[in-house]
């Protein structure tokens, strides 16, 4: 046991783990089930989530289970709101945890979050253990072009990269993944996994153990001259992207609201959030990417407030809340935060 007087200056760097992936890939439901995994075992761990959204709607996810979460919301760590990015890590690593882990938002730059983490001041704080990218089979051909220097830069810097969804997707779509991979980073593990469950003792250990030094050295040197080579262009990969928040104020009409998300325009890539429904009892969880709907109930403590964020690029607010107001149970405004 460490004496209560050595200054905690002197202990190891915490090491920290950050989940990055396409949007919608499925990164909360791997970061949940490791949590999960790391509470069965004792372990004590720190959680950063970043939402490119105003509201955190994965967060809520977290805290609705008993983990604590600190939040960044509306903007991207790698660039918008890279000052408090650095400060909310300083505040994690303070909290003592054995392990932090951090989820970025889907339109983040592994390059220049890595420049954020390795700030001098936190150099001594906390250890970037592993990279870990997500990929969804079924939304990676549209993704990989729509943000196709970000989609090859989390491919090309990942330690690991975990294949989401592969029940959900045909054979040919994972291998589509795979052989992408294999040019853009031939050395990185490749785990295939099925509604984002991570089993056995054996896998977890295969994650989240330690990555050889000197390969992290020579990650760390290529994102740096990576990050030297920007251009404007690549820089602002996401510039173009923007976020819309509404609050629900009265339950849905489940048959609309269904109609109305099978229907968003292409321009739309994710939305996700919390409704009820009319007739029906409880909080639902909706999550849509790149055309897949997927909508379940949930049981949260406390329970979120029922609101939904889509993000994408050339929102047309003003369509999006009037299409929302329309499937109301019974007619009455939204609120457009």
């Amino acid at each position: 046991m460490k004496p209560e007087n050595v200054p905690v200056a002197t202990a190891s760097p915490i090491p920290t783990y950050v989940i990055s992936g396409f949007l919608g890939s499925g990164k909360t439901t791997l970061l949940l089930e490791i949590l999960r995994h790391m509470r069965s075992i004792g372990r004590k761990v720190a959680v950063l989530m970043n939402e490119f959204g105003d509201i955190s709607i994965d967060g809520e996810l977290l805290k609705g289970e008993g983990f604590s979460v600190m939040e960044l919301s509306d903007g991207c760590i790698c660039c918008q709101i890279g000052e408090d990015f650095v400060q909310a890590f300083t505040d994690v690593a303070s909290r003592g945890p054995e392990m932090i882990f951090v989820e970025a938002t889907g339109l983040a730059d592994p390059v220049d979050l890595i420049d954020q983490a390795t700030a001098p001041h936190l150099l001594e704080k906390v250890r970037i253990e592993k990279m870990v990218t997500v990929a969804d089979p079924k939304n990676f051909p549209r993704l990989s072009k729509v943000l196709k220097a970000i989609v090859k830069r989390q491919t090309q810097f990942a330690d690991v990269l975990i294949i989401s969804k592969g029940d959900e997707a045909p054979p040919e779509q994972i291998a589509q993944i795979r052989e992408y991979v294999a040019e853009h980073n031939p050395h990185a593990p490749v785990l295939l996994v099925t509604n984002g469950v991570v089993s056995g003792d054996e896998e977890f250990r295969w994650l989240l153990g330690e990555t050889d030094t000197a390969d992290q050295e020579r990650k760390r040197a290529a994102m740096r001259a990576a990050l030297v080579a920007l251009s404007d262009e690549e820089y602002k990969a996401h510039t173009g992207f923007h976020t819309l928040s509404c609050q629900l104020v009265r339950a849905l009409d489940r048959t609309k609201f269904e109609t109305f998300m099978r229907t968003l325009p292409p321009e739309i890539l994710r939305a996700k959030g919390f409704t009820r429904f009319e007739g029906e009892t409880g909080l639902w969880v909706v999550m849509y990417v790149n055309g897949d709907l997927y909508i379940r109930p949930v049981t949260l403590a406390p329970a979120p407030d029922e609101h939904l964020v889509f993000i994408g690029s050339h929102l047309d607010h003003a369509a999006l809340a009037g299409a929302l107001t329309a499937c109301e149970a019974k007619r009455r405004s939204l609120a457009v935060l």
